[in-house]
């Protein structure tokens, strides 16, 4: 309940004139005791700002050169469970990794391509 109550009285919710008027209350003795409507909207919206917050957001430079290092060194099939993985939720961070991992595939593909028919071929 601290978090719900705490975000009930700050300047996400209340104004100026309306904090003061709450230290004041509070300072004279008086116990906040919100209703349990305004705690379930207070719950509802701190939920709402941290799935807000964590989705759709651009991968970091270093996240992102993790994922090219990921696919080059193990396969890039590790950057496409990436690109599988944020498509939903991230799209922006899903079109990054695609535009990351996409040529990374197409290298990998002419190599073996290139490997496989030296050895049928060669």
């Amino acid at each position: 309940m601290d978090r719900p109550l705490a975000w009930l009285f700050s300047s996400d919710h209340l104004s100026s004139d309306e904090l003061e008027e709450a230290g004041n209350r509070i300072r004279a003795g008086e116990t906040p005791d919100p209703s349990e409507k305004l705690l379930t909207m207070a719950r509802d919206e701190i939920r709402r700002r941290i799935l807000v917050k964590n989705t759709d957001q651009a991968m970091k430079t270093t996240e992102l050169v993790g994922i090219a290092g990921l696919s080059i060194l193990l396969t890039p099939l590790s950057g496409l469970a990436f690109w599988w993985g944020y498509r939903q939720e991230r799209p922006t961070a899903a079109a990054q990794v695609w535009r990351l991992t996409w040529p990374i595939s197409v290298i990998f593909a002419g190599i073996w391509m290139f490997v496989i028919g030296a050895r049928l071929f060669g």
